[in-house]
């Protein structure tokens, strides 16, 4: 399924893939992704804390033009953790395995806390 709808992703998927300009980069269980230890990704975290039932905290910035992606991570203009490491495109780790294209995701005991 694809959808824009995170509820019913939650209720209905089993394995969640988060895109953003039109490259996967987080892939998880729902479970895990949902619950705990929860996204890993700074902009898979970001869109579960703008739900009106969790921290209501909208993304902030825009995204990036689709034509004119920037060098590297195209999130990094948007993300609190941007440093020189994401002039990079940072790697997906290989399926099946779960995991953040991300040079700094966001650690399991740190999305437990947020």
């Amino acid at each position: 399924m694809i959808t824009h709808d995170l509820a019913a992703a939650e209720r209905i998927a089993d394995r969640v893939a988060v895109m953003y300009a039109s490259r996967i980069v987080e892939i998880a269980d729902a479970a895990d992704f949902f619950g705990e230890p929860g996204p890993r990704h700074p902009y898979a975290r970001g869109l579960l804390d703008a739900l009106p039932d969790r921290e209501f905290r909208p993304v902030p910035g825009m995204p990036p033009e689709l034509s004119a992606l920037p060098e590297g991570c195209a999130f990094a203009a948007r993300c609190e953790r941007a440093d020189e490491a994401c002039a990079v495109v940072p790697a997906l780790p290989a399926a099946p395995s779960p995991g953040a294209a991300c040079h700094h995701p966001v650690a399991a005991l740190e999305a437990s806390r947020a």
